[in-house]
């Protein structure tokens, strides 16, 4: 079941692997960026949880005498249909969607054009983010963060090689049955057919059906469904974990456990691109711009990566990361991972695909 967190951002606990850069810091260079000034004295934004730097928040906040009010949400479809209900009226000034899910807004009218005269720093998305195929000018958005997919596991338990996804669905009815953690997203049925070497967004009847049973047999090795595991991994209770890239740093560095080990499995895997758009009904919309001006700030967009453990996709970021976060793979996933990355489609088989995951989880909670 789809969780709706709601508290503002500040409130909210520090990732554990984050560098000991200082709030005192991130205040004083705020007033270097050419942000514009927000005349409300709120900013509202819906997004994933824990997914800004606090430090950057609080900056942002006191260059622009505006404070940020923040929703999480458990999923992409979980913040379409609160705008799609909310037909212009969401209270949201700023939102952010996976890259599958932006062509579906624009169509149906849910986000609003951008005014790249309020965003100085628009020249600064590098030039192989910059105008991907669901928003060709980037008219309508700008990127946040870009990532892939893969498992973590603890080699102490599974001592075993883990290369591909056809070695995570072994282990997860073997060695690691019973403490095994899948997103709580569609893609927890990706590997189904990624082991294969099929594309989940096949439209192959018989590939659908095989992934429809198998998921019975899998759903009682699961432990969680949980797109955000990185405390039951760190702690120990999940010793196999479905994630993405930034979440297995996470969970490396708050554990400190050498055992835990992170794969960009083969022969396929997600590679995706979260970006920032401003909903239709929004008020503070000085302030969105300003935010997204923010984020585009190459000493910002470091930070952000430092913290997320996500690529913030911004020309020059690299220059204001420290060696240990610039040199790691698991922030910059190597070019063989990227190569074999697809992008999620919402073509006709997207609502099938829902309906399998509805009836894993149903079967796991048996």
């Amino acid at each position: 079941m789809s969780i709706r967190l709601h508290r503002p951002f500040l409130r909210m606990n520090r990732r554990g692997f984050i560098g000991a850069a200082s709030s005192a810091i991130a205040l004083g260079a705020a007033g270097r960026f050419n942000v514009a000034r927000a005349d409300d004295a709120q900013l509202s934004m819906m997004g994933w949880a824990d997914y800004i730097a606090p430090d950057d928040i609080k900056a942002w906040e006191a260059a622009n005498a505006s404070k940020l009010v923040y929703d999480s949400y458990a999923s992409n479809d979980e913040m379409y249909s609160k705008l799609q209900l909310a037909q212009g009226n969401s209270g949201y000034d700023l939102g952010m969607n996976t890259d599958f899910m932006i062509k579906l807004l624009i169509d149906k009218g849910l986000i609003q054009k951008l005014d790249k005269s309020m965003i100085a720093n628009i020249g600064n998305i590098r030039p192989d983010f910059a105008h991907p195929d669901f928003d060709p000018d980037n008219a309508y958005t700008v990127p946040k963060s870009t990532g892939s997919e893969g498992f973590i596991y603890d080699k102490s338990v599974i001592t075993r090689p883990m290369a591909t996804w056809g070695d995570f669905l072994e282990a997860i009815e073997n060695e690691a049955s019973g403490q095994v953690s899948l997103l709580d997203d569609p893609l927890a049925i990706a590997p189904l057919f990624w082991s294969k070497g099929l594309s989940w967004n096949t439209t192959d009847e018989s590939a659908l059906k095989d992934a429809e049973t198998r998921v019975e047999t899998l759903a009682k090795h699961i432990k969680a469904f949980n797109s955000y595991p990185v405390q039951d991994v760190a702690s120990g209770s999940v010793i196999l974990a479905q994630c993405w890239n930034g979440n297995a740093k996470q969970a490396i560095d708050s554990s400190k456990n050498a055992n835990l080990v992170f794969v960009y499995p083969g022969p396929i895997s997600e590679l995706w691109l979260d970006s920032y758009h401003i909903p239709v009904g929004a008020k503070n919309l000085k302030g969105a711009h300003s935010w997204i001006n923010y984020m585009l700030d190459p000493e910002v967009a470091a930070r952000e990566i430092t913290y997320t453990g996500f690529l913030s996709p911004v020309t020059g970021a690299e220059k204001h990361l420290d060696a240990a976060v610039a040199s790691s793979d698991l922030i910059f996933p190597p070019a063989d991972a990227i190569k074999r990355g697809e992008r999620t489609q919402r073509n006709e088989t997207y609502d099938r695909r829902v309906a399998i995951l509805t009836k894993f989880k149903a079967a796991a909670a048996q």
